[in-house]
Parts: structure tokens; C-alpha cells; sequence
């Protein structure tokens, strides 16, 4: 549940999860943090290596290369749906990997409660959770509830001009994505219907991705919202605009804490 600014100062060991769409700074910080003495857990990272390691490893036929500063297997890994001379995955198997992801990534939050106990073992007073865009996907109380008990999750909500730079980029350098479960279905046989297309394989990898992108981008937004209300704090991004020190970063999250319930 949210905390005021009296009970989070109170807190010695601070642990905060960074949640918000890819782009807006959650790696940044955590990097910035963690240069100044925070451990900084990568959910991207521990997916890639610890948790699809080796399913990696056995669906690409080539050794596992994930690493910090380089997450382009995992995004080979993910891939796109559509046709096979356009680079696309057949519909099963992007289904497929689709789910593992979620389970991945489902299983690096709920390891959270041991990551915060480890680094705290190793003499590390405070730890940043640095989550993928994909965070508000979750659909899974319980596991919010854990990520609620042992952080506190602060919402960076881009501004409109952010957003655009987002969309643009997009339509520009179009990626793997993981999508909204309940409405990936629903995506892709609207795409098919208005393309006039007979099944999934037909479909032209980049237009698809250009075609979705803005309709999943409008989907997540809501749910970044509704768990920042319900569990943290919603930032503007351009609160942390300049900062250079975990103290100014702390000052920031204190500022948008209610002073009371």
C-alpha cells in the first residue's frame, strides 16, 4: 500500500521498484544509483540469464550472450510474429515464447524478497529494482502484493512530448514487443481483418509492429496508473530531469509522498 514521507524516512534500507514504459529512464537511474552505492537489480537481466537462459539457449541453437549492456538475444529471443521471409515467427510459436517471457519475468519480481535480503547480507543499504516496461502486464495480485510488500513502486509517467518521441521512434525502428495478453488475440485478427490477410503468417513483420505498437502504447498507460495508485507514487519523468546523486533522487520520491492518510 502507498506510504507517507514520515514512514518511507523512517525506512533504513530503502528498496524501490522503478515501473513505467521502456525509454523513460528506469535503467538510467538504476545505473546512476548503483555507481553510488545501491544495488540495482535488473529484471531485463535476470530474465535473459537466469530464467531463459537456457530455454535461449535451446530455441536459438547458439550459447547464451545476455549481459547488462547488451539484451539483444533476449529481443532475437522474443522476436516478431509474421511472415518467415519477413523475419516473423508462425503464430504458435510466438505464442509460445510470448508466455515464457511472462513466466520469466514473473519469476524475477517474485525473487525480489531474496534479492533484497541478499544485497542487504552483502552490505548494501539500499537496492533499486530497475523492472521492464512490461511490469504492468501482470496480471497476478498476489505477486503485485509481493512486489508492494517489499518496495515501494514509483511510477515515472512520461510527459506528452516523451510519449510522441516514443511513438515516433516506434514507427521508425520497429522491435520485438511483449504484448497485453488479454488483447493479443484480439490485435491480431483485427490487423488480419483490415489487412484482408488469411492467417498470421502472411503478415509483413515491420507493418505489423507499426500497426500495434500505438494501440498497445494506449493500453498500458491506464495500468501503470492503476497500480501506482494502488501500491506507490506516480513522478513525472521530468522531475529527475538533471539529478546526479542518490540523495536528489531520494528528495524527489520523499516530494510526491502524501503526508498523510
Amino acid at each position: 500500500m502507498p506510504i507517507t514521507k514520515s514512514d518511507f524516512n523512517k525506512i533504513d534500507h530503502k528498496v524501490i521498484t522503478l515501473m513505467g514504459m521502456s525509454g523513460v529512464g528506469k535503467t538510467y537511474l538504476s545505473l546512476m544509483l548503483s555507481k553510488q552505492g545501491w544495488f540495482h537489480y535488473s529484471c531485463d537481466l535476470e530474465i535473459g540469464t537466469k530464467y531463459l537462459g537456457q530455454e535461449i539457449e535451446e530455441t536459438l541453437g547458439e550459447p547464451n550472450r545476455v549481459k547488462a549492456e547488451d539484451l539483444s538475444q533476449l529481443s532475437n529471443y522474443v522476436s516478431r510474429l509474421g511472415a518467415k521471409q519477413h523475419g516473423g515467427l508462425p503464430y504458435d510459436e510466438f505464442k509460445r515464447r510470448q508466455q515464457k517471457y511472462l513466466a520469466a519475468e514473473c519469476q524475477s519480481l517474485r525473487e525480489l524478497q531474496n534479492v533484497v535480503k541478499q544485497a542487504h547480507a552483502k552490505g548494501f543499504q539500499h537496492v533499486i529494482n530497475d523492472s521492464t516496461g512490461s511490469l504492468c502486464e501482470i496480471d497476478d495480485e498476489v505477486l503485485l502484493d509481493s512486489i508492494d510488500e517489499n518496495s515501494l513502486i514509483v511510477y515515472i509517467k512520461a510527459n506528452a512530448e516523451q510519449e510522441q518521441k516514443v511513438l515516433k521512434r516506434a514507427q521508425e525502428y520497429p522491435k520485438p514487443l511483449f504484448y497485453s495478453p488479454e488483447r493479443f488475440e484480439y490485435w491480431v485478427e483485427q490487423y488480419l481483418a483490415e489487412k484482408n490477410l488469411k492467417d498470421a503468417d502472411e503478415i509483413v513483420t515491420d507493418d505489423f509492429s507499426r500497426w500495434v505498437f500505438p494501440r498497445l502504447f494506449e493500453n498500458r498507460l491506464p495500468k501503470y496508473q492503476a497500480i501506482a495508485d494502488k501500491y506507490g507514487v506516480t513522478i513525472p519523468s521530468e522531475a529527475f530531469q538533471d539529478i546526479t546523486t542518490a540523495n536528489e533522487f531520494l528528495d524527489i520520491v520523499v516530494k510526491h509522498l502524501p503526508d498523510e492518510y
